[in-house]
Formats: C-alpha cells, structure tokens, sequence
C-alpha cells in the first residue's frame, strides 16, 4: 500500500537500527514496486506490485492515498505500464511461444517473445486487447508502443503486422481507446530485411519515418507531404545507423543521433529540406533526453557523468528539479515519472539515509512522501555501499567500475566476485542491483568493470572494444583484480567471477583463458562455443547479411566469413587449461543465448574430467524474469562461492 509518510521538502530521513543480512529470497524476489508512472494531470498514481510471481497493477489517488483500481496480469511478463489519459492505463506483457495470427489463412511459425498491449478504463472496468480483431493483422505488438492526443481523444499507436497476399507488412495503426475504430496510417515494406519507424508529432501525426536495410546497411530519412513520403536524407551505414531520437527543440526539425568521425553527435535535421544543423553542445554527452509530456518535443537531457545529472532547457524546469535534489542531500536522485505539467514526480532515492525507494515529490505545495522501498527487507542498514571508481588497464587505458564493499567488514583482504555486465555494449551504473546486493551481503567485495567496448563512455571507448573479445576485454577484468589487490582491499588468493549472457561467456573465458587468476567461475546464460552460436544466429536471422552478425563480428574480430580463430577464445574448446570449479545456470526459454551453449560447456567439462555443475531454470528466459528463479540462481551461486571461495 502507498505509505502516505507525509514531510517537508527539508525533512530528514533516518536509518534504522542494524539488521542481519536478510535471506537470499529477499534480493531475488521479484520488486516491491515496478514503473510507478505518475498520470498525465498529476493527480493519480499506477504502478506495478508483483503478488510471488504474478503481478497486479494498482492505481491509486494521490489526494486520499484511496485505491481506485486493481488489476491481475498474471504470470505473463510485464514488460511496460503507461497512461493513456487521465482514466485509462495501458500495459504489455509477453510470452514466449508460437505467434498466431487474427488472419485465418496466415499462420506464423517458430517460437518468439510475443509482446501484446493491453488498455483498461478505470471508469467501466474494462479490458482492450491493441490490435485485437482487427482484420488481417496479429494481436501483438511489433514495435514501440505511443499514446498522442489526436482530436481531443488519448489514442494509441501501434506497430502491427498486417497480411497482404503473401508479405506481411509492418504497420502503423492508430488504436482509438475511447471505442472508435482502429485505423491503418501507413505501411512499410515485409517485414525481413527493412526496418521501418515512424516519427510522430505531438498531435498524433507521422510526420517521418525511417527505413534501414539491414542486409545492405542503407538508411534514409523520409518526411510526408500530404499522402506522400519523400527521402531528405541518406547515407550507408553497416553499422551504427544513425536514429532519430525525438523532435527537435525547434518546430518543423528533428534531433538526429549518428556517427561522425568516430563521435556521436546529435544534429538537428529539418523537417523541410533535410538539412543538418550544428551539434548540441553537451559537456559531458547524453545519456537519455528529457521530452515534454504533451508536444513531445526536447526540454533537457541527461547528462552522462556519475551523477547522471539532469539539465534543462527551461529555467523553471532546471529550479524545480534542482530543489527535489536538494531534498535529499548526499543522496543519489533519478527520475521515474512526472505529470505534464512537471510538477508532480516519482523519483527514485538511493544513498545511507533512505537506502533505495520511491518518493513522490509535489512541487506544487512543497511536499514529499514516500511511495515505497525498492525492494521489501532492504532498508538503510541492510543496502551495502557501491561507488564508482576507476583503473588502469594493461595499456593505460582507464576503466571505469562500480565497486561494492560488504557491510560491517574491514575493507581489507576481502574475497572478491568480479562480475561483468552483459552486452557485450551495455554499462554498470550506481542503481540498485539484486545480484551484487545479495553477494555483498554475504562478505564479498563486488566488482563491476566498465570494460572497453562498454556503452555509456562514447563511441571511442566501445571501439576500443572491437576485436577485443576474449582479449583485451577480458583482460580489463583481471587489472582489477590488481588494481584492488595493490590497494590491500581483496586478497588475490580468493576471488571467483560470476556474470550473464557476455558476463557470462567472461566468467567462463576468465577461467579457461587465463587460468589461475580466478578460483571458481559462475556463468548465467553465457556463450561457450563462439563459432556454433554464430551459426545459431545466422540460423535465426536467414543469413549472414545483416546488422546483427556485423555486431558480433565486429566484437568477435571476424573478418570477413573466416571464423576459424574463434575456437582460440571459445571457453567450451578450452577446457583442458581450466583448473577451477565452473557452475553453469541458464534458463530453457532463453531466446538470446540458447541453453545449448551452456549444455556444450557442461558435456565438454564433465568428457574432460573437470568440476561442473549445470542448474537448469525451467519456463525462464534470457533476462531472468521471475522471482523464483532468480532466488534459485542466487542461492545455487552463493552455494557454489561459498563451498569454492569461503567468505571468512
């Protein structure tokens, strides 16, 4: 239930008193809350509370803390909660099976994570499947989901695939809430090698799309005049394709994502001719831009420096976002959510007097409450430190990484788990973390190395990891070990590696690549054969000519179609150079990586003798999406480092 803990802007939090560590359940678990979405006049809460492993979305008042509405979405996965208006809240789920289609004579094959979006009226009570009876199209979801306000009425738009003889085109359609008809916009070309996104207007209107061939790399820029599109801009991209990440400051342009001279930039472009304007000027790059509720249009971005700090167009914008930081001295402070107007917002408060919850914040009468706890057990005293540090690479190359230290220990001679991030282009930040909270809980230190190739750092850095896979990429990971070991914070004599997907193929290469360095390793859904899951992927995508088999290539240091030096840093072809202890767990209906990787691993330890286990994880896929698998997995791998790399 919302805790209507009601105090001044200035007030103190306290912690409370020390607790033991909290059972392993508490950090797997699924969250207390899930996206607290604040509605679009400010005056409603909806978010998401999972019930074990099924979830409900409640709704409440923000005047009265009354619950207006309690809906079931089940053991489907949750993946997306929005409002459509003031009355109605929208959200999508997805399930891992066969896609059907609303088409009698046209039948899709294979196994996929189907995503359908759903609409319920807070006033009838009642239920709208997007895309549902609509004649010739799937129920499901190809793409991003929008709400506008076209003619007065909150709409939705939808990308959908509809049939057409043989092709199955994607689709724009506009999906009328209110129990108007469902409209078809616009159609790109079948779906396969082309993609297609539209661009819209704050009113609802496409007023762009993009098109990218991913076998070829081709991109263009259309604008629409009247019923028709016509290119302004184009270029070849193999890789790196440029984007169109929102509407432009100004009327008439949009902001344009792309590549120049190896650095992201973001331009400009006008919505007449074409043409590039200068670069915003960004002093520490963008990590995710601020958009007006209403026009849709840029108000601020976030910039990418520790703080993660937000900065605003508008004066008025940048002083209320300033004194909800205020609010929260020595605390880290990230938005969640706000209404339109910017004046009621969900943040998320993490640092040593609130530990890790949502607080909501009126700035229109100056007052805040607490929403609730991330993650129910886990206050103050029970959330370990994590801080951001940095090192030296082998070849003077500066890594950034999050370190967390466990709670009530000397940080001296501590056991370390070094635990890369997945991606291989993805990044760690100082947000809350259920796995390396439960390990720190247990009297590990936690690494978690920024490697080069990692995003977040600009394009120059994630270059840095091209070719590096198994290389210079792994070896990031142990000059940690040594950067701590020198600072006499962890004994080099106990430290193991954990990860999943990349993380995961790390942990094992930790071991098999550079033998001696690593005690045990723990490998979630990671890559054990380079070459069988390239070919996996080739299998899936049909064919070798596309954008993602470039990305892996590109990482893997694949030139051309040779791919025969992969089996050098394929951890399942090297067992005979692993010496420590390997636990594999991974989930079947993972679509990412398949469990065949893992069982390759598995089948070549055990013929060459060495110490493995295999935990399966039914009905769970790539992004460990349930609760009690999650608590299964942490307590097979606390298991595992304790019986290999005891914490005291």
């Amino acid at each position: 239930m919302f805790r209507m803990v009601v105090a001044a802007l200035c007030a103190a939090l306290f912690a409370l008193p020390a607790a033991a560590a909290p059972p392993l359940e508490v950090f797997g678990r699924l969250p207390t809350l899930e996206q607290v979405e604040v509605s679009p006049d400010g005056t409603k809460l909806a978010y998401v509370r999972p019930e074990g492993e099924s979830r409900k979305i409640m709704v409440q008042s923000l005047a009265d803390g009354k619950m207006l509405a309690a809906v079931g979405v089940g053991v489907e996965k949750l993946r997306d909660l929005f409002w459509v208006g003031d009355g109605r809240i929208a959200f999508s789920t997805s399930t891992t099976s066969r896609i059907r289609s609303n088409s009698s004579s046209v039948e899709f094959t294979g196994r996929s994570e189907i995503l359908q979006t759903r609409v319920y009226d807070l006033e009838t009570r009642t239920f709208q499947l997007v895309l549902d009876k609509t004649p010739g199209v799937g129920n499901f979801t190809n793409g991003g989901v929008h709400v506008r306000v076209a003619e007065g009425v909150p709409s939705i738009y939808a990308v959908g695939l509809r049939i057409s003889g043989v092709d199955s085109l994607q689709s724009l359609y506009r999906v009328d809430v209110a129990g108007g008809p469902t409209r078809l916009l616009d159609s790109g070309p079948s779906i396969g090698d082309i993609s297609t996104d539209w661009v819209l207007d704050g009113s609802g209107a496409a007023i762009a799309k993009t098109e990218y061939d991913r076998k070829d790399g081709d991109w263009r820029l259309l604008v629409r005049v009247g019923s028709k599109w016509y290119p302004v801009l184009a270029e070849t991209a193999p890789l790196d394709e440029p984007s169109v990440v929102a509407l432009g400051p100004a009327p008439d342009t949009l902001l344009l994502a792309r590549l120049e001279d190896g650095h992201q930039v973001f331009k400009p472009v006008s919505l007449k001719t074409g043409k590039l304007g200068e670069p915003l000027e960004l002093k520490n790059g963008v990590l995710e831009f601020l958009l007006d509720g209403v026009t849709r249009r840029i108000i601020g971005v976030v910039e990418n420096d520790d703080a993660h700090t937000m900065t605003f167009f508008a004066p008025e914008d940048q002083a209320g976002w300033n004194k909800i930081k205020r609010a929260f001295p020595g605390e880290r402070v990230t938005l969640e959510s706000w209404s339109d107007n910017r004046k009621q917002v969900v943040v998320k408060v993490q640092g040593p007097k609130t530990g890790a919850a949502y607080m909501f914040v009126d700035l229109a009468v100056g007052r805040a409450s607490m929403v609730d706890d991330i993650q129910t057990g886990l206050g103050p005293d029970e959330i370990s430190t994590a801080t951001l540090i940095t090192y030296k690479a082998a070849d003077g190359l500066e890594i950034p990484a999050v370190l967390t230290l466990p709670k009530g220990r000397d940080p001296k001679n501590l056991p370390l788990v070094v635990m890369p991030h997945g991606g291989p282009q993805s990044f760690d930040t100082l947000d809350f973390d259920w796995w390396s909270q439960a390990l720190a809980s247990r009297g590990y230190a936690v690494l978690q190395p920024n490697f080069r190739g990692s995003d977040g750092y600009g394009p120059a850095f994630t270059a840095a990891g091209y070719g590096e896979w198994g290389r210079k990429m792994q070896t990031d990971l142990s000059d940690g070990v040594k950067h701590l070991a020198g600072q006499g914070m962890i004994d080099p004599k106990r430290v193991c590696i954990a990860g999943a997907s990349y993380g995961g193929y790390a942990a094992l290469a930790g071991v098999a690549l550079q033998p001696g360095i690593y005690r045990c390793a723990v490998a979630v859904s990671g890559i054990s054969d380079l070459h069988r899951f390239l070919m996996w992927k080739r299998g899936n995508l049909g064919g070798g000519r596309n954008d993602t088999l470039r990305f892996w290539r590109r990482f893997m240091g694949v030139e051309g179609e040779d791919e025969s030096g992969l089996g050098a840093y394929s951890p399942a072809l090297q067992v005979a150079a692993i010496k420590a202890p390997v636990l594999l767990i991974h989930g079947k209906d993972d679509l990412v990586v398949p469990y065949e990787q893992s069982q390759l691993m598995a089948d070549a330890m055990t013929a060459a003798a060495k110490p493995v286990e295999l935990v399966t994880l039914k009905a769970e896929d790539h992004g460990l999406s349930r609760g009690a698998t999650r608590t299964q997995m942490l307590q097979a791998t606390v298991d595992f480092l304790e019986k290999n790399n005891p914490p005291r």
